[in-house]
C-alpha cells in the first residue's frame, strides 16, 4: 500500500490506542494529584510574591540598590 492510503486507514504506525485509556477512577485520581500539586505551587508563588513586594516596599524609596540586590 502507498503511504497515503496507510495514513488514511491508520496502518501499523497509527498513534491511536486500541486499549483505550486509563480507567475513570485512575483519571480522577491523576487529576486530583495534579490539582493538589498546582495548588501547592500557587501557594508557594503567592508567598514569594508577597515577600518580594514587602522587600521592594522596604527598600523602594530608601535604598534603590538594595531593591535590585534582592531580586538576584
Amino acid at each position: 500500500m502507498s503511504k497515503i492510503s496507510n495514513f488514511f486507514k491508520g496502518g501499523s504506525g497509527s498513534k491511536h490506542r486500541s486499549k483505550g485509556g486509563p480507567s475513570p477512577q485512575e483519571a480522577i485520581h491523576r487529576l486530583r494529584e495534579t490539582e493538589e500539586m498546582l495548588t501547592k505551587k500557587q501557594d508557594y508563588l503567592e508567598k514569594r510574591i508577597e515577600q518580594e513586594i514587602a522587600i521592594a516596599r522596604k527598600h523602594g524609596t530608601k535604598n534603590k540598590r538594595g531593591m535590585f540586590l534582592t531580586v538576584v
